[in-house]
């Protein structure tokens, strides 16, 4: 599985909707996992990102149909990156 982490932050329709982020994030948990995502931490944060997840998919293509499906309401904008950890990295750094 990939790593991604995902930035994110809020539209002004999701301020508006505020209350309703509880049953959203439940909402969201249930289309990762239906796509085969899975999240692993997701952390509100204050300053330029309003969240930030980290979350593991087979591939791009994965992550990207669970991230528009979830961006599709129009509360939130995303940022995507892949991640590797310390052992993934270790083994790339084999090759140079």
């Amino acid at each position: 599985m990939t790593q991604f982490v995902v930035l994110g932050n809020w539209t002004q329709k999701r301020i508006e909707t505020i209350k309703d982020l509880p049953q959203n994030l439940k909402e969201a948990k249930e289309i990762f996992k239906s796509i085969g995502v899975k999240p692993i931490i997701f952390i509100f944060t204050m300053g330029r990102y309003d969240f930030v997840g980290i979350f593991e998919a087979p591939d791009k293509e994965t992550i990207t149909k669970a991230l528009l499906k979830w961006s599709s309401k129009g509360l939130l904008r995303t940022e995507t990156l892949t991640g590797f950890t310390g052992e993934e990295m270790s083994e790339l750094l084999k090759g140079i």
